[in-house]
This record gives C-alpha cells, sequence and structure tokens, in this order.
C-alpha cells in the first residue's frame, strides 16, 4: 500500500512542473515588441499633459507622432508614440504646426502630398495603461465631433530606421 502512495505521490510531482510549462507557455507577454513593420509618420501634435487626479500639470508634452502602418491607408492612423527618434527625419517647419488641430482637438495630420513621404521600419511595444502619458489636447474650436483619442493606442518604438 505505501509503495502505491509513493508511485502515485512521484507520477503527481513529475506532472506539476509540466503543467507549470505548459500553463506559462500561454500566457502573453505583454512587455514584448512586436516583429519589424513598416509604416508612415502621417502626423503630429504636442499637448498639455495632466495628473492621475485629472489636473493640468502645466506641462508640455514632448511631440507625439502619429504612425499609419503600411496596407491600413484606408486609416488616418494607426497609433501614436512619443518616443520617436528627433533626429531621424527633417520635418518642414510649417508640418509640426501649430501643436495640434483645434478644430478636433485630434493631431495636425500632414498633406496628402506628405502623407507617405516618412516611411519607417520600427517595432513597437502598446503602452499600458497605467504607463501612458496622460494628455489634452486644448480647447476645440469646432462643436462637432472631437477627435477619438481612445481609439488609437499608445506605443513605444524601437528599432526604428528610414525605409
Amino acid at each position: 500500500m505505501k509503495s502505491k502512495k509513493i508511485r502515485l505521490l512521484t507520477i503527481l510531482l513529475l506532472f506539476l512542473p509540466l503543467c507549470v510549462v505548459l500553463l506559462g507557455a500561454g500566457c502573453d507577454d505583454d512587455d514584448e515588441y512586436s516583429h519589424m513593420v513598416l509604416g508612415y509618420i502621417v502626423g503630429s501634435f504636442i499637448a498639455d499633459e495632466f495628473n492621475s487626479e485629472g489636473e493640468a500639470t502645466g506641462n508640455k508634452t514632448e511631440r507625439g507622432y502619429c504612425i499609419l502602418l503600411e496596407g491600413n491607408e484606408d486609416k488616418s492612423m494607426d497609433f501614436y508614440t512619443f518616443n520617436f527618434p528627433n533626429d531621424l527625419f527633417s520635418f518642414p517647419d510649417e508640418v509640426l504646426s501649430p501643436d495640434y488641430n483645434g478644430y478636433d482637438c485630434g493631431p495636425t495630420f500632414f498633406p496628402d502630398s506628405l502623407k507617405y513621404v516618412y516611411k519607417i521600419k520600427l517595432k513597437y511595444q502598446i503602452v499600458r495603461e497605467q504607463d501612458k502619458v496622460q494628455f489634452l489636447t486644448g480647447a476645440c474650436l469646432d462643436i462637432g465631433v472631437p477627435f477619438f483619442w481612445e481609439n488609437y493606442d499608445q506605443v513605444i518604438v524601437n528599432e526604428t530606421t528610414k525605409n
């Protein structure tokens, strides 16, 4: 009888690590970057930061850039980032001003003639909610529909190069 209990215990102890490995393999790691993708810088903005209590800090964000992935040309953008390398392109001043679109409180998108000029190759990681830069892009001048920032992910870009 003792040998059956010992054998059963041994089998259970052997299967326990296997179960742990199989359960761990199914989990997604949100800290990983995407595979290398192609896209375009299609717009930019600078906004006012606010803290977790919703109060303005008086600080401006770094310049945010709007990224459109290749193959999604029917969209205005796929996501935005605040850590795009400043020295990768020399953007004309006129496409970087004003800081945001005052009519819909969204980014200032580049004119159609420049929409596919700034082609990049990059890896990206979606920023966790608690790590996002909290911002507001000013008062809207238009009474129409505001820009829906919540429809777009904030990302961190990595290994960004011209393409």
